[in-house]
């Protein structure tokens, strides 16, 4: 969490480097860096006066077990701190359209922990020396990030300029951003508390087991968000509407044909697999999952939109539609979660969820001026019909029978998958996307 900061920093540099200004890209960056800087120094005062209440915040421990939870505390806090200085890097890498040393050194962040992680276990490590690996390493992918981005950008930093109107310009884009990021969050985030309330655990489970795999989803579709907001920014300067309408329907198909695979996917061996992963007990969470993931049929599929909310500093608009959904879902999922439990409430927070889609494919055509229309009938109307199709189709065949061992789901997915894309690649791609895959494909042979 960084208040909204690195999709500023992002946004800026995109945006200056769209007019060729190089002097307003290093004015920015220092102002922002100095944001960081400050929000870091009152990390750690916070952290500081929190260290001395941790015997009273922690009351059930013993007092062996406060003075461990100390150590660990001061180890964790000073990594976070040196971390969170680093922030601007991970913005600015993605402006300047480093893309695949960002994505790599992020690799070697997660790849490079789990490892040293195993390690350290096998070798009889404690919990401080995993804390200790974990900080040190993204300290080092951070650090690394930094030296790439001075070394290919050669972007020399005014430490000394301030700018009081840019200054509020960056926290204004940030705040409404955090806003839309804390919104998003808490609409599905606060359910379980509602089936706390009106509800048993069991529910409350068997939502977060639905959640698991909904974030599962999420991380892979969106695998492309934010890629592209550099050349949206450009277009942007020109106003070039229609070509970022274009750029949308290339994106959008793409994203679709990814979500589809893995929608339909789990709407074929969705039971199956909790079957074998968490048992019956928890099946009702395959309904959970599509009530709170149906609306990313749009929301995954229209990233190059939300990227031009950022270039044109349109966030306001889009936070309080994300407010105005997320408090309609919430008031719905309340009696819903009630008489229907986790299934209900996932209804009402899918309702927030769609109300959102709708309300913002609004804002994009008459604020943004996109073509949605177009984009609908060129990217959904035109793929969801065969995905629909293999989809129901494969789910008659083997999707009612839930009896499977793990080799055999396994196989039926893989063979699903290799079908999807076979069906798809004849009956849906067009030259562009073809012409793509075969250049990939040659690539890797």
């Amino acid at each position: 969490m960084d208040f909204g900061l690195h999709q500023a920093v992002q946004r800026f540099i995109a945006k200056y480097r769209a007019e060729n200004d190089e002097d307003k890209i290093s004015k920015m960056v220092a102002i922002t860096t100095k944001c960081y800087l400050a929000i870091d120094i009152l990390i750690f005062i916070i952290l500081f006066v929190l260290y001395f209440f941790i015997s009273n915040i922690f009351t059930g421990l013993t007092t062996e077990e406060i003075e461990r939870l100390k150590e660990l505390y001061i180890i964790a806090g000073i990594f976070s701190v040196l971390n969170f200085m680093f922030k601007p890097m991970n913005g600015a890498m993605m402006a300047y359209e480093y893309f695949v040393e960002e994505r790599l050194l992020e690799m070697v962040n997660r790849v490079g922990t789990v490892l040293l992680v195993c390690v350290a276990l096998y070798m009889g490590a404690d919990v401080f020396a995993l804390i200790l690996i974990t900080g040190a390493t993204s300290l080092v992918v951070s650090i690394a990030k930094y030296v790439v981005f001075q070394y290919k950008s050669k972007l020399h930093i005014q430490w000394r300029y301030y700018n009081r109107e840019e200054l509020r310009s960056v926290f204004s884009f940030s705040m409404w951003t955090f806003v839309v990021s804390i919104a998003q969050k808490l609409r599905v985030s606060l359910v379980p508390t509602v089936l706390g309330i009106v509800s048993n655990s069991n529910e409350i489970a068997v939502f977060s087991v639905g959640m698991v795999i909904e974030g599962f989803i999420f991380t892979i579709s969106s695998a492309l968000n934010g890629l592209f907001l550099p050349k949206v920014s450009r277009l942007s300067i020109n106003n070039n509407k229609t070509e970022i309408t274009k750029l949308m329907i290339r994106v959008g198909r793409l994203q679709l044909y990814v979500w589809g695979l893995i929608f339909s996917g789990f709407f074929i061996f969705g039971n199956s697999f909790l079957h074998l992963w968490v048992g019956d007990k928890f099946i009702n969470s395959y309904y959970v999952l599509i009530f709170i993931g149906f609306h990313s049929i749009t929301s995954l599929t229209q990233s190059i939109a939300m990227d031009l909310v950022y270039a044109e500093n349109k966030i306001r608009h889009t936070a309080k539609l994300t407010i105005i959904s997320a408090v309609i879902g919430f008031v719905i999922s309340f009696p819903l979660a009630k008489y229907y439990g986790a299934i209900g409430a996932a209804a009402g927070s899918g309702f927030g969820l769609c109300l959102y889609q709708i309300l913002l494919n609004i804002f994009y055509s008459k604020k943004l001026n996109l073509q949605i229309i177009s984009f609908f009938k060129e990217c959904h109307i035109m793929i969801l019909p065969t995905i629909m199709t293999v989809g129901f189709v494969s789910y008659i065949l083997v999707g009612l029978n839930d009896n499977k061992s793990w080799p055999v789901l396994i196989s039926e997915i893989i063979l699903y998958s290799i079908i999807y894309v076979f069906v798809l690649y004849y009956f849906n791609f067009n030259r562009e996307e073809k012409n793509h895959l075969m250049i990939f494909r040659n690539k890797k042979i």
